[in-house]
C-alpha cells in the first residue's frame, strides 16, 4: 500500500491533522492514511475533560485556543455532526491572598483582550451572583470566558475522523505503527503488522506512545508520561433543566438574585438537548482544582491543576488504573469548599488518564531530527501536557500546512519546535501550561 501522508494515532490530534490534510490532498494520488492500533479516542483523548478555555499566559497558545474555540462553537452547525458542545462558560479563579496570583490573572485577561478574546475580570461580588452558592472570599478574582465551555471527547474525535473520511482519508483501526522506515535521512514508510505502508511524509501524534515509536529509530524526545487521577460526583440534584431545545443565548442576560430552586441552574449548556449545566467550568488556582459538568453522563469531573505529584508511567500499555481513596476524598472535599452542595452528592466513578509532558508544558510540533540531522518527511505532534484538546483544530491546520510545505499561519512553528530543547535550559511548568 502507498500513501501520500500517514498519520499515526487516532486521538483528537491525529484525527484533526488527518482531516485537514485530507481537505488539501487528492485521495487518488496522495491518500491520507490514519493509523490507530486500538480504536478512535482509545488513549488520552477519550479520557480528556475536553475543556475549551482560552486562559493562557502565552499569547501564542491563547490565540490558538481562540481560533480553535471558534471551530468548536460552529462545528455542529457547519458539519451537522454532534460533539455535545456545552456552552457553560469557563471561570479561572485566583486569590489576592496568594502573592502575585491576582495580578497574574489580571495580566492574562488584559493580554487575552488584546487578541480579540471575549473575557472579563470579575470580583468576588460579581462571582457570587454569577454562580449562586459559590464560596468566594473578598480576595477572590476571576477571569470569565462566557463563550467557552466543553465538548464530549469521544464524539469529537469520531466526528473529526468522519470528516477526514468524507474527504477521502482512510482510517485503519487496529493497525499498529510498529516501526518508522527511514533510509539515508528520509522517511520511506511506516511498518504495521500487515506490512509496510510506503510514504514519504508522516506525522506521529500517538500521545503516550510517541516516545517509544521514535526511540526505535534512535530519536530521543523530551517526553514523559504521567497518570492523573480523575474523580466524578453526581451533578447536583435537581440542577439540570429538562432536556429540550438548546440555547446559545448569552448566559449573563440577567444577573438578578435567583430563587433557591434556581441555584446551580443558570448556565445554558448547549449540549444537544441534554439540559443546562449547573455551573461553569472552574479552573481554581486557589485550591489547585479543575471541575466541569458532563451533561452526557450526568456527572461532574474533578481533577488537579498541578500534575507534579502524578506518578510516572513507564509503559503506557500497562497503566495502573487504581485511583486512591486519598484522591477521591481530596476531590470531594476541595470541590465542596468552593461549591458546598457537592458535599452531599454521591460518587460517580473514578479513573486514571495519561498526560504526555514536555519540560516547559508546551507541545512539540514540527520536523524531527535524528542523530545525523533532520529526517526528511517526518513530523511529530505530541507533549500537550494536559491541555491539548482545546488546541486541536489549530494544530490540525498548522501541521497540515507544515507537512505540505505551506506557510504556517495556524501557530508559531518556532514556539513549538522540537529542537528548542537543545538550546539553553527552558522554564518548567507543572500546571496545565498556565
Amino acid at each position: 500500500m502507498r500513501a501520500g501522508v500517514v498519520v499515526v494515532g487516532g486521538g483528537v490530534m491525529g484525527a484533526s491533522i488527518a482531516w485537514q490534510l485530507a481537505r488539501r490532498l487528492d485521495p487518488h494520488t496522495d491518500p491520507v492514511v490514519l493509523l490507530e492500533k486500538k480504536e478512535l479516542a482509545a488513549g488520552s483523548s477519550g479520557k480528556s475533560g475536553a475543556i475549551l478555555r482560552q486562559f493562557y499566559g502565552d499569547r501564542e497558545v491563547a490565540a490558538m485556543a481562540r481560533d480553535s474555540l471558534r471551530v468548536f462553537r460552529s462545528f455542529e452547525n457547519t458539519t451537522g455532526r454532534s460533539i455535545a458542545f456545552m456552552h457553560s462558560g469557563v471561570l479561572t479563579l485566583g486569590s489576592r491572598a496568594k502573592p502575585g496570583e491576582a495580578e497574574r490573572v489580571a495580566a492574562i485577561v488584559a493580554m487575552m483582550r488584546t487578541i480579540g478574546i471575549e473575557v472579563e475580570l470579575i470580583d468576588a461580588s460579581r462571582l457570587r451572583v454569577l454562580v449562586p452558592g459559590i464560596v468566594a472570599s473578598d480576595d477572590t478574582v476571576a477571569a470569565w470566558e462566557p463563550d467557552a465551555g466543553a465538548v464530549d471527547p469521544v464524539l469529537t474525535v469520531q466526528a473529526f475522523a468522519a470528516l477526514a473520511r468524507e474527504h477521502g482519508a482512510v482510517t485503519r483501526i487496529g493497525a499498529c505503527a510498529e516501526e518508522l522506515v527511514v533510509e539515508r535521512g528520509r522517511l520511506r514508510g511506516v511498518r504495521t503488522q500487515d506490512g509496510v505502508i510506503e510514504c514519504e511524509r508522516a506525522v506521529v501524534a500517538a500521545g503516550p506512545w510517541t516516545r517509544p515509536i521514535f526511540e526505535r529509530i534512535g530519536v530521543e524526545l523530551p517526553l514523559r508520561v504521567v497518570r492523573p487521577e480523575q474523580h466524578f460526583l453526581a451533578l447536583p440534584g435537581g440542577a439540570l433543566g429538562a432536556p429540550g431545545p438548546t440555547s446559545t443565548s448569552r448566559t449573563l442576560a440577567a444577573l438578578t438574585q435567583p430563587r433557591e430552586e434556581e441555584l446551580f441552574a443558570r448556565f445554558d449548556g448547549d449540549g444537544n438537548g441534554l439540559g443546562r449545566a449547573p455551573h461553569p467550568v472552574l479552573l481554581d488556582l486557589e485550591h489547585g482544582l479543575y471541575s466541569r459538568c458532563d451533561l452526557v453522563t450526568r456527572r461532574t469531573r474533578v481533577g488537579r491543576l498541578d500534575y507534579d505529584t502524578d506518578a510516572d508511567v513507564p509503559d503506557p500499555d500497562r497503566v495502573d488504573e487504581r485511583v486512591s481513596a486519598e484522591f477521591q476524598a481530596w476531590a470531594r472535599a476541595t470541590l465542596s469548599m468552593r461549591l458546598p452542595r457537592y458535599a452531599q452528592e454521591p460518587d460517580a466513578d473514578s479513573f486514571v488518564g495519561m498526560y504526555t509532558l514536555t519540560p516547559d508544558a508546551q507541545a512539540v510540533l514540527g520536523p524531527v531530527e535524528g542523530r545525523d540531522g533532520p529526517i526528511e518527511g517526518l513530523f511529530v505532534a505530541s507533549g500537550f501536557s494536559g491541555h491539548g484538546f482545546k488546541l486541536a483544530p489549530s494544530i490540525g491546520e498548522g501541521l497540515a500546512q507544515m507537512v505540505l510545505g505551506e506557510p504556517v499561519s495556524a501557530f508559531d512553528p518556532a514556539f513549538f519546535a522540537p529542537s528548542r530543547f537543545r538550546a539553553a535550559a527552558v522554564r518548567r511548568s507543572g500546571a496545565f501550561g498556565l
